[in-house]
C-alpha cells in the first residue's frame, strides 16, 4: 500500500514567490498560444459512512459498475460480459489460492471438462514445432488420421488449404479441432514420400492421453505422465506392463509440467506403486471433517526401484502421487521444488454457463505434511541447464543414451538407477 501526503501551505514571506511563479507559467503558456488544461477531475466531497451505514461489497461493486456505464469516455467499448469476466477472475485470484481457486467462462469450462475427460473432438494427432514446421509427433489408435495412414513424423504442410506458416502452432491446433461429423483437409509431407499427400478427414471424438512411455539405454524405463484425466491410471497401468515385458530394471515416472486433474486418478497411479489399502493423501474441509484416501484393497504394485522426477510446474493431483510416494520412502525424488497447489477443487457452475473452481479441502501427505503453498522438496536437486530439451517420448519408443543427455534432469534419474542398480 502507498501512503501519499499533500504539502503544507506556508503563509508570510512564502507568497511572493509563489505569486511570480504562477504569473511566469502563465505568460508562458500564453505566449506559445496555449489554453491554459482544466484539472482532470473535478473533486467531490468525501463522505464517509458511518458503522451503521457501511454498504455491502456488493453494493460497492454495484456502484462501480454504474459509474463506469455512466462516465467511461467510450461506451462503445464497454463490454459487459468482459467485465463480468474480468470482475470474477479478479475476485477469484484476490482468494490467494494460486494457480487453483480461479473462474472459467463457458468457454474455458468446456475446454477444461474436456481435458478431463480424456477425450476431444478432432483427427487423433499430436503435434509440436520444430525447426519453424508443424511436426506429428504422435497418431492416437483408431482416430481418423491412424485410418488414413497418417505416421510420426509426418509434416504438416496446410490445414484447410492455408500454409501452417500463417498459423503458427496455436493456428493450426484450433483449425485441426472442431465439432465431430465436419471435414478438415490437411497437407502432409509424408516421411520418404516425394510428393505431398492430400487428406480430407472427417472429425471424430478420440480419445487421448496424457501418459507416455520409452525404454531408455541400459533397460531403465521412462512413464511419462503429463496430466491426470479420465483413464489415466488405466494407461499408466498398460506402460507399466509393457516396461515389464521389455526387462526394464528400473522405473522413471515423469512428473515435470503435471498440472494436476482427478483426485481418484492421483490415487489409482499410487496405487501402481504402493501397497494395497496404504494411505495417499489426507484432506479437510472448513468443518474440518478429514477424508482419508487409500489404494485399492486389491491392488497390485510394481517393485521395480523407482525415481519421481518434478520440476516448478508439478502441481495438484501429480504432487499427491509424488508426496505419497515420498513419504512411503517407495521412491527418490529428484528434480525441483514442486509448485505448492494443496486444495481440492469442487466445481460451481453459475447462470450464464461459467463457473467458480473453489478450493473446499485442504489435504496433506500421509505423514501430515502441508503441500500448500510450500509445495514438495525433492531428495536430490537438479536444476535444468538452459540448453536442455525436455524428452516427451513416443509410447514404445527406444531412446539411447546419447539422446537422454539432452535433459539433465532426465539424465541424472537415469544415473541414480544405474548407480542404485550396481551398488
Amino acid at each position: 500500500m502507498r501512503a501519499e501526503t499533500r504539502p503544507k501551505r506556508n503563509s508570510g514571506s512564502s507568497r511572493g514567490p509563489w505569486v511570480l511563479l504562477s504569473l511566469a507559467l502563465f505568460l508562458a503558456g500564453f505566449a506559445i498560444g496555449q489554453e491554459w488544461p482544466r484539472p482532470l477531475a473535478t473533486p467531490t466531497p468525501a463522505i464517509m459512512p458511518t458503522a451503521a451505514v457501511m454498504p455491502t461489497p456488493v453494493a460497492v461493486f454495484s456502484e462501480a459498475w454504474s459509474l463506469l456505464h455512466e462516465h467511461y469516455v467510450d461506451p462503445a467499448a464497454l463490454d459487459d460480459q468482459r467485465l463480468l469476466a474480468g470482475a470474477l477472475r479478479g475476485l477469484a485470484d484476490a482468494v490467494g489460492d494460486n494457480g487453483h481457486t480461479r473462474y472459467l467462462t463457458a468457454e474455458e469450462l468446456a475446454q477444461h471438462s474436456e481435458q478431463l475427460s480424456g477425450e476431444y473432438s478432432g483427427v487423433g494427432i499430436e503435434i509440436s514445432e520444430q525447426d519453424n514446421t508443424i511436426v506429428v509427433r504422435d497418431v492416437f489408435a483408431g482416430s481418423p488420421a491412424a485410418r488414413a495412414g497418417i505416421q510420426p513424423g509426418d509434416v504438416l504442410v496446410a490445414v484447410d488449404g492455408i500454409p501452417v506458416s500463417e498459423l503458427g502452432l496455436d493456428g493450426v491446433v484450433q483449425r485441426v479441432r472442431g465439432p465431430e461429423g465436419t471435414v478438415v483437409t490437411l497437407v502432409i509431407q509424408q516421411v520418404g514420400k516425394a510428393s505431398p499427400l492430400e487428406v480430407r478427414l472427417v472429425r471424430s471424438k478420440v480419445r487421448f492421453s496424457g501418459v507416455r512411455w520409452a525404454v531408455l539405454a541400459e533397460r531403465v524405463g521412462l512413464l511419462r505422465v503429463s496430466s491426470f484425466a479420465a483413464g489415466t491410471a488405466e494407461d499408466a497401468r498398460q506402460g507399466l506392463s509393457e516396461l515389464a515385458a521389455a526387462g526394464a530394471r528400473g522405473v522413471i515416472l515423469d512428473l515435470r509440467g503435471n498440472p494436476g486433474g482427478l483426485v481418484d486418478q492421483a490415487v489409482d497411479v499410487a496405487g501402481l506403486f504402493l501397497p494395497p489399502d496404504t494411505v495417499v493423501l489426507r484432506s479437510r474441509d472448513r468443518s474440518g471433517k478429514e477424508t482419508v484416501y487409500r489404494t485399492k484393497p486389491d491392488a497390485q504394485p510394481v517393485t521395480l526401484p523407482l525415481v519421481v522426477l518434478v520440476n516448478r510446474e508439478t502441481a495438484s493431483a501429480a504432487e499427491i502421487v509424488a508426496g505419497a510416494l515420498q513419504d512411503h520412502r517407495r521412491a527418490v525424488i529428484i528434480g525441483e521444488r514442486t509448485f505448492g497447489t494443496g486444495t481440492v477443487l469442487a466445481e460451481f457452475r453459475l447462470r450464464d454457463g461459467s463457473a467458480l473452481l473453489i478450493g473446499t479441502q485442504v489435504w496433506v501427505t500421509p505423514n501430515g505434511r502441508v503441500i500448500w503453498r510450500n509445495g514438495i522438496e525433492p531428495d536430490i536437486t537438479v536444476a535444468p541447464a538452459a540448453e536442455d530439451v525436455t524428452i516427451v517420448p513416443r509410447r514404445g519408443e527406444i531412446l539411447p543414451a546419447e539422446q537422454i543427455r539432452s535433459d539433465s534432469q532426465l539424465l541424472a534419474a537415469w544415473e541414480y538407477l544405474l548407480e542404485r542398480d550396481r551398488a
